[in-house]
């Protein structure tokens, strides 16, 4: 099992080339098909973010949409020149989450970047980015790769942490990581057992997916971290993602929404806030 094509959503957040850079290795090394994806409303001008309660916000002033196109098109042909895979150029109509979910479909994979706020003042760009990848994780169908911040991570995929819980959402992860997991060096798989919980009978424990994982010929350790019922687990998976040298976190993506209003897993919304690895959700 590996990769045949990966999309690439393409804007103008400050990580957009790092998150371009990243992505032809990652194609490369798959040697898969990239894709970038440019979103363009025709009533709107690009990269407008759409908040629950209606309203927009443009992650940059306001110009015209064929400046917009022409200069997302040159950034993604300067990442591309030198590629010895396939590459495609798509430019999707509507909000950027709509052209995500309409394009990415029959992608293996989608790469998308980390949400951050553009103004040190507002939360208001954070959370309408946080919208639009919540949106792609939960309603695409396919793994999301969430790039970080840090243009200088690795997305090797060599150390992988794998966040196991036994629901149906960590096994579609564990599934769709399996293009990293057969070639990494080291695999963890991580359950967090939190006091006074109650017990799921059918969620499948990690004793499990390591045997599943090693069907595939895959060896990977498991860890089991006993947590009180209040702890934060996203935030006990990144701080042993951290120890271990980790550059991908493997989890489960959790949330409920109607009409695209998407609201986040705490374990989810962790991770999207304050990851420092490349990571792979599945919903």
């Amino acid at each position: 099992m590996s990769f045949a094509a990966m999309l690439v959503h393409v804007d103008e957040a400050e990580g957009t080339s790092a998150r371009l850079t990243q992505a032809v290795a990652l194609a490369e090394g798959f040697h898969a098909a990239l894709i970038g994806l440019l979103s363009v409303d025709a009533n709107e001008s690009a990269w407008v973010y759409r908040h629950a309660d209606g309203r927009r916000e443009r992650q940059v002033p306001e110009r015209s949409v064929a400046e917009a196109c022409e200069q997302a098109r040159h950034s993604f042909d300067t990442a591309t020149e030198t590629a010895t895979f396939p590459v495609d150029w798509r430019v999707g109509e509507g909000a950027p989450e709509e052209a995500m979910l309409c394009e990415g479909r029959l992608a293996d994979l989608l790469i998308v970047g980390q949400p951050r706020a553009i103004r040190e003042d507002s939360g208001m760009m954070f959370r309408a980015q946080r919208r639009f990848v919540a949106s792609v994780i939960l309603g695409a169908g396919r793994p999301v790769l969430v790039l970080p911040r840090d243009a200088r991570v690795s997305t090797n995929g060599t150390r992988v942490v794998v966040g196991w819980n036994g629901s149906r959402e960590s096994a579609r992860a564990l599934h769709d990581a399996l293009p990293w997991l057969t070639r990494a060096e080291s695999v963890d798989v991580v359950q967090v057992l939190q006091a006074r919980r109650h017990q799921r009978f059918e969620a499948s424990p990690g004793s499990y997916a390591v045997a599943w994982l090693s069907r595939h010929g895959i060896h990977a350790a498991l860890t089991e971290l006993v947590a009180e019922a209040s702890a934060d687990v996203g935030a006990l998976l990144l701080d042993f993602a951290h120890r271990r040298g980790a550059d991908l976190i493997v989890c489960g993506a959790y949330g409920q929404g109607r009409l695209r209003e998407d609201i986040l897993g705490g374990v989810t919304d962790t991770l999207l806030r304050h990851t420092q690895v490349a990571t792979l959700l599945a919903h």
